[in-house]
């Protein structure tokens, strides 16, 4: 990933962006919201232009899906839909939107990525891949949790 020139050249405005810095102090499963996303954004990079699709959107997708800015591990007295599993992609969305111009493939990806959560599945081929390539990364983030966990005894 640190040697893909052409990877970087896709999201370096993003990973520049103040707000989105701030990802790096949030909290995401065993890591930040920021190298979640980084690993997101490269293997759905890396998946779309295996396929011969639009990698650009979907770098850009994949990096800016987990984009809120909240510990969403903060106990709150919600209702069941108004969880982070239901609502973050909106957020995610809506920072997006202000700090960035997306195309419809990208914001579908963002706001699509938590599929079957979101009951409207994905529209286009780069959501399937940045909602495929978030549960395999995630997936993996718990495996290497468990991993850690299972040597320290």
């Amino acid at each position: 990933m640190n040697r893909d020139r052409e990877f970087h050249g896709i999201i370096h405005e993003i990973i520049k962006n103040s707000e989105f810095q701030k990802t790096k102090k949030i909290r995401h499963h065993s890591d930040s919201v920021f190298h979640h996303s980084l690993q997101v954004a490269y293997l759905s990079y890396k998946l779309a232009k295996k396929l011969k699709l639009d990698y650009h959107s979907a770098a850009r997708a994949g990096l800016l899906h987990d984009f809120f800015l909240y510990d969403w591990r903060a106990p709150k007295k919600n209702r069941f839909f108004e969880k982070h599993g239901f609502t973050h992609a909106k957020e995610a969305h809506r920072n997006a939107k202000m700090h960035f111009s997306l195309n419809p493939k990208e914001e579908d990806a963002i706001l699509k990525h938590m599929f079957p959560l979101t009951i409207s599945p994905p529209k286009n081929s780069i959501s399937w891949i940045v909602t495929l390539a978030d549960k395999y990364i995630s997936i993996a983030e718990y495996a290497h949790k468990i991993q850690k966990m299972h040597h320290k005894k």
